[in-house]
């Protein structure tokens, strides 16, 4: 039996942070080989993230670290006499496991035999992964308990998670903290509340690094005369930071060089949840790790 090593990378990327979002699943995915070229893992790809999107109980996305990994073994190649030529078919054990990164712990998992077939064996792994259908009952069954497994563990989990996160915010770990609690999905009770409060908290505590590094950032843009994006950047500074009366100052400096929309405060609670967003949404982005596993080939 010949095992191949695939080397994966998961870029954990578009996390999205909102009150009222259904539960969102990921995907890894492998990079091209020698066995699995690109066209098939995009075949693979389309499949996997319609098949989330139509089971109606999650969608396809990265607000958390949860994500499908499937596991492809090879099971069989063998060559079909056919009349005019022959026939490559190929069988594929496809496991599919739903997982948190972070912990590597799984939620769920399931088999599927499927059998392509093709003038070669590149051409049969495509048929087979193309064959894959989105209304599978069982597959989208092992999502909908994959999901309240999910569900299951952060309501049995909430406080512990949330002792965490405290624990990273005393460390001054801002970014995995708030990331950690927006990861918290909406499971119908006080914990998800709960982790947005303390979510805000913990920003207002991430001030005095942001208001520095979003004051130069602004000043820069100021001097290349980008006062659009000058005020973006100050208005990401939230007003109880200790460099406020700075930011007041750029602010009415460059008030009448930008368009009155733009020119608007935000509502403050607004502009907090954004800038929330952002912050997991860059640590979610900058969270990429290698890992392996084998394609089997028997």
């Amino acid at each position: 039996m010949k095992k191949i090593f695939l080397l994966f990378s998961i870029i954990i990327a578009n996390v999205s942070f909102a009150q009222n979002t259904d539960f969102t699943l990921g995907l890894i995915l492998p990079e091209p080989s020698q066995k699995i070229n690109e066209a098939q893992i995009t075949k693979l790809e389309s499949k996997l993230s319609n098949l989330i999107n139509k089971s109606e109980v999650v969608t396809y996305g990265y607000n958390n670290d949860f994500v499908i990994f499937p596991i492809i073994n090879i099971d069989d190649t063998s060559i079909v006499q056919g009349g005019m030529e022959n026939i490559t078919v190929t069988t594929i054990d496809l496991t599919l496991n739903i997982k948190q990164i972070s912990s590597n712990k799984s939620f769920n998992i399931i088999s599927k035999k499927i059998k392509g077939s093709g003038k070669t064996e590149q051409l049969a792994i495509t048929n087979g992964f193309s064959l894959i259908k989105v209304t599978d009952k069982d597959l989208i069954e092992f999502i909908a308990k994959g999901k309240e497994n999910i569900y299951k563990y952060f309501n049995e989990n909430c406080a512990s998670i949330e002792n965490k996160a405290k624990n990273l915010y005393a460390k001054q770990d801002f970014e995995q903290a708030i990331s950690l609690l927006q990861s918290i999905p909406e499971t119908g009770n006080n914990c998800f509340a709960e982790a947005q409060k303390n979510a805000l908290v913990y920003y207002k505590g991430y001030q005095s690094k942001l208001c520095k590094e979003n004051i130069t950032k602004a000043k820069s843009e100021i001097a290349t005369k980008n006062y659009e994006n000058a005020l973006t950047y100050l208005n990401m500074i939230d007003s109880s930071s200790s460099c406020y009366s700075e930011v007041e100052k750029l602010i009415n400096q460059i008030s009448d060089k930008v368009e009155k929309a733009e020119n608007k405060e935000l509502d403050l609670e607004k502009r907090r949840i954004d800038a929330i967003k952002e912050i997991a949404k860059a640590y979610y982005s900058n969270r990429v790790r290698l890992v392996s596993y084998n394609v089997i080939v028997r």
